[in-house]
This record gives C-alpha cells, sequence and structure tokens, in this order.
C-alpha cells in the first residue's frame, strides 16, 4: 500500500498556503503545535504559545489554520500516516523472511510501545479530544492505519506459513489495537511503575499476540 503524502489542503480549518514562504510557516507551526501538545496537553495549549514556539506572530497562524482544533486534526492526520509508512518500513526488512516470528513479533511490539511513549503528549489530547465528543473526526485516519497494519501482520504470517485463517487481517487488526489499548492505558495512567517499553511488559505483550494468533510460542 503506497502512503499518500499528507495534503494539509484537504483538512477542513486549514487555509491553503501556495507560496514557499506560507507553507515554511505552516510547517513551523505544525512542528511547534505538535511540542506544545506534548508539552501541556491540547486544553492547556494556547495559540499564543504555539505561535511563539514557531516564531510566528498569532496573526500568521491564523493566516494558515482557523484554530487549534484544525491545528490537531493536521496533527494527528500526520501521525497516522506517519503509522502507515512505519508498519511498512517495518516489514519489509529483509531480515524477517528468516528470522523467528515470536522474534518480529516481539520487535513489533517494542517498535509500538517505543512510538506511543515518544509521543505521550499526543496521545493525552487525543484522550481528552475523544472525552469531549471529538472521537469522529480522528478515529477514521487511526483506525485505516491500523488496518493497515493488521493486513501487513496477517500477509507476513502468511508469507512465513505461520497462519491461514480466511479472516486473519480482520484478527491481527484487532490483536494490535488490543495491544495498543494495553499500553495507551499503562501510558495514561501514571500510577503504573515502569516506562510501557519494560522488556517484561514487551515479552507479556508478545506471548498475548502469539497466543491470540494461535502461533506456536517458539513459531519459526
Amino acid at each position: 500500500m503506497a502512503v499518500e503524502p499528507l495534503d494539509l489542503n484537504k483538512i477542513d480549518g486549514v487555509i491553503p498556503a501556495n507560496q514557499a514562504r506560507s507553507r515554511a510557516a505552516q510547517a513551523r507551526l505544525m512542528a511547534a503545535g505538535e511540542q506544545v501538545f506534548a508539552r501541556v496537553g491540547y486544553d492547556a495549549a494556547r495559540v499564543s504559545d504555539i505561535a511563539e514556539q514557531a516564531q510566528c506572530s498569532i496573526g500568521s497562524f491564523y493566516r494558515r489554520f482557523r484554530d487549534k482544533e484544525a491545528l490537531f486534526h493536521a496533527l494527528h492526520t500526520q501521525f497516522a500516516l506517519r503509522g502507515v509508512e512505519n508498519i511498512g518500513v517495518f516489514f519489509d526488512k529483509p531480515e524477517w523472511r528468516t528470522a523467528p516470528v515470536t522474534k518480529v513479533l516481539s520487535t513489533l511490539m517494542l517498535n509500538t510501545a517505543r512510538q506511543i511513549e515518544r509521543n505521550p503528549g499526543f496521545f493525552r489530547a487525543l484522550f481528552q479530544r475523544s472525552l469531549e465528543g471529538k472521537g469522529e473526526t480522528y478515529f477514521p485516519a487511526l483506525a485505516a492505519a491500523d488496518v493497515e497494519g493488521g493486513r501487513r501482520l496477517a500477509a507476513f504470517l502468511r508469507a512465513r506459513g505461520a497462519a491461514h485463517a480466511d479472516d486473519l487481517e480482520a484478527t491481527c487488526t484487532f490483536a494490535l489495537q488490543s495491544v495498543e489499548a494495553i499500553l495507551l492505558h499503562r501510558l495514561l495512567h501514571v500510577g503504573y511503575r515502569g516506562p510501557i517499553t519494560d522488556p517484561g511488559l514487551i515479552e507479556q505483550l508478545t506471548k498475548l499476540l502469539t497466543s491470540y494468533l494461535d502461533l506456536p510460542p517458539q513459531q519459526g
């Protein structure tokens, strides 16, 4: 599956940037918004903070985004597209053609945990927006990324002769979504001790995935 480039002009509330200077300012605001949302979450983020981080004026922000909701929508769409791109890069690695399947799954779990751990503010902000009834705005792009992850995992398992169920794509998609839910729950509930990349947790998630997909524990 080819990853379509992010077209900001298709996102509601993003004002087209036709000149190179305007596109550069738009990119700076995107990068700044990602940092501010990560630092303080969605509700506490202010347009003035994002503009200051981007070294732009508040007026420059509003010439490119209707409001911070439009900026966050653009960022979450970009995040979902990165996820699709990353899963493709992962499964295209030549070494996975012969590595033990459990090793591939363990690495996939660790990579997923690292991606979530690197973006805690994004996920906290997304959780905030979902609680406020804005989930329908964000879920389609994220769901599409999940489906692509399930498709690539199913194709890998079939190619390795590890699984052949007719509904394997749907099963893999649900399995990956379940793992992500566990990782996000641990990330968002600060009462848990230890990072979500803890080797013991990764081992348990790998066992969970292996069991749900009905794979032999040491499938090679």
